[in-house]
């Protein structure tokens, strides 16, 4: 999940939404198209004038060498400029960015700071890789596995799915929080619906370590499950 770069085109057609400027439009639709040399004249302009949507373009291109040469160092410049604005996206790819050493030294704790500013606007992968620093991986990040939960909840409760294989386990081995078969069942149960395939393989393996009440309670937080974890 941390090696990945999130803005699609879907999610920046979302930042279209905010502007009337044609140019940007047009962009979009080149982009669409396959047209990428016409996309990046469209949005080449409007970046260098502060367009967070065309900055964030700029750096999707050239992130992946879409109509440009795969340049990690351009694409860290433009999802900055647009990062900075505050643009949620943008922060999250930062922080991929920082986390993995794509066109800069690797720098973890800037990469924590990306991804923190991201899940706190509400992104399910930040807030997913924020609280896998803090509860794992120790990448010159102290563990806090309260604030790591709280984060994993976040994402989980946003049907993020790999959130809630993470939950299930984490619940199930009873590191950071108390061991509770329930909770785990409730979230690897949420994962195995979304196709996870070593969730309902640790579900099968739970439900013969669990008593028929412990069952029956997991079966009945699934089934009531509107967003909210215990």
């Amino acid at each position: 999940m941390h090696n990945l770069i999130i803005v699609t085109l879907t999610l920046l057609c979302c930042v279209a939404v905010a502007s009337a400027r044609a140019d940007f439009e047009h962009g979009i639709a080149a982009f669409q198209q396959g047209s990428y040399d016409t996309a990046f004249e469209e949005w080449r302009p409007l970046a260098e004038e502060g367009h967070i949507g065309a900055q964030i373009g700029l750096g999707l291109m050239y992130a992946t060498g879409k109509g440009v040469l795969e340049d990690d160092v351009e694409a860290e410049k433009w999802y900055r400029l647009a990062a900075e604005q505050g643009n949620a996206l943008a922060q999250y790819n930062l922080g991929v960015i920082y986390r993995n050493g794509r066109g800069v030294a690797r720098d973890p704790v800037e990469g924590a700071k990306w991804y923190r500013l991201a899940a706190e606007q509400g992104v399910a992968a930040a807030q997913f890789n924020l609280g896998n620093m803090l509860y794992e991986e120790g990448e010159w990040v102290a563990e806090n596995y309260v604030e790591a939960i709280r984060w994993y909840v976040e994402a989980a409760e946003q049907g993020l799915v790999v959130a809630q294989a993470a939950l299930g386990s984490i619940n199930a081995g009873g590191v950071g929080v108390p061991k509770n078969y329930v909770t785990a069942y409730l979230w690897w149960s949420l994962a195995t619906a979304q196709g996870h395939k070593i969730a309902a393989k640790n579900l099968d393996i739970l439900m013969s370590q669990m008593t028929m009440d412990e069952i029956a309670e997991g079966a009945r937080l699934v089934n009531n499950w509107g967003g909210e974890s215990e």
